[in-house]
């Protein structure tokens, strides 16, 4: 059966494998914005790598799990079962599904809950993890190579629906598949630490995060404020590449650019909410906050903090209320775009330099400090708003062959 707790967080380079694949957590803030923000180009066909992105990274996963435990059929099922509510995605019940497909409903989604929370009711379904992840299943159980299975969602909660539905049978395949990836090789190089006496004492407190953090009896994660949710790495960074990849389609180099300045608004918000959802929680309170005296105690003490969570490891080299510059040693980002694409011609940066910009502005230009709390919804829109708000430029990459990832965020 499915146990997180075989898995051990890798300290040295902050990051956390489950059978092949990198995890890490991401809040619903982030993930329904990433996910709007591909859908709102409606120019591209996005539907193809929504699902592809998911069905590619969880199947690797299925398949050596059901390898290394020579699962029968019955056990196979319990397994994805348990893995996708312990990541944090709901609950699914394969026991209709067959070698020919079937029709798998849910009442508990993740990402249709969270569409509907942040967003409200939207014109078409929204889960496209959920078929992704779906099809994965029915390909590494029965056995059916993933170019042939055709999934599709046909209702959908955030589109006023009791239930998600879904069809998955065999026949012509209707999501991108992609080749065989590299091992994850990482940047063996001497780290600038933190230089924070109290980095240890909260990077110790939240060390085992990624085993205390699992699913609900609904199959969810609320923490800190927010749902938080075990992605594959491969599988949220995929989106951000691919969506670059077809941004260039249609508009050339310039598609770089444009694609990551709508990629980075995806991180703002991973940066505005996610880290105000932590320094307004009861796990901050109890954990971090008797440690803090200055604004930079905030940044740093958050930095101990997210290194816990499987996006490597971060910290800073110059820090003030005009200018920060930080450092990403091995990176999520990176690191997925070198295992599944190699060397790549520009920046790969959006989520890490988004969450850096948006966590300046949290600390510098809020009065979290102070009271303890902020207006999210109205924070996030006077950041974007603001005409002195804080501008980004990203100098180093682990992906354009440097030792980590450097931004500078600046006024």
């Amino acid at each position: 059966m499915f146990d997180i707790n075989k898995y051990k967080y890798d300290e040295i380079h902050n990051s956390l494998e489950v059978e092949g694949e990198a995890m890490i957590f991401h809040c619903h803030h982030y993930l329904t914005n990433l996910q709007r923000t591909i859908l709102d180009a409606d120019y591209i066909d996005s539907r193809p790598f929504l699902i592809g992105s998911a069905a590619d990274a969880v199947y690797n996963q299925l398949q050596n799990i059901f390898r290394e435990q020579n699962t029968s059929i019955e056990d196979s099922f319990s397994i994805a079962e348990q893995m996708y509510k312990a990541f944090g995605y709901g609950l699914i019940d394969l026991s209709k599904l067959t070698g020919e497909g079937g029709e798998i409903k849910t009442r508990k989604s993740f990402f249709s809950k969270s569409w509907l929370m942040k967003f409200g009711k939207n014109s078409k379904p929204v889960d496209y993890y959920t078929a992704g992840y779906l099809a994965a299943t029915y390909s590494a159980i029965f056995n059916v190579p993933l170019s042939e299975v055709n999934v599709v969602q046909s209702e959908c909660m955030a589109c006023g629906s009791a239930e998600n539905v879904f069809q998955i049978r065999r026949g012509e395949g209707n999501f991108s598949i992609y080749p065989p990836k590299r091992k994850t090789e990482y940047k063996e190089v001497e780290k600038v630490p933190l230089n924070w006496e109290y980095e240890e004492v909260i990077t110790n407190a939240f060390l085992g995060a990624h085993a205390l953090f699992v699913g609900n009896e609904e199959g969810f994660i609320p923490a800190f404020g927010v749902y938080i949710v075990r992605n594959q790495s491969d599988y949220v960074n995929r989106l951000q590449f691919e969506f670059i990849r077809a941004m260039t389609d249609v508009a050339g180099d310039y598609g770089v650019t444009l694609g990551g300045e709508l990629l980075l608004e995806a991180g703002h918000a991973c940066g505005f909410f996610t880290y105000a959802g932590i320094m307004t929680s009861a796990e901050w309170n109890q954990a971090v906050k008797p440690y803090l005296k200055t604004k930079e105690d905030w940044i740093k003490g958050l930095s101990a903090l997210i290194n816990t969570l499987g996006w490597g490891y971060h910290t800073s080299v110059e820090l003030s209320e005009n200018k920060a510059i930080f450092r990403n040693y091995n990176d999520f980002e990176d690191l997925s775009y070198l295992r599944m694409y190699g060397k790549s011609p520009y920046p790969i940066h959006w989520a890490n330099s988004g969450g850096f910009t948006g966590l300046m502005q949290l600390v510098y230009k809020t009065d979290i400090t102070e009271t303890g709390k902020v207006e999210n919804e109205e924070g996030f829109r006077a950041m974007r708003r603001s005409k002195d708000g804080y501008r980004t430029r990203m100098t180093k990459g682990i992906a354009c062959g440097d030792d980590f990832l450097e931004v500078e965020v600046y006024i």
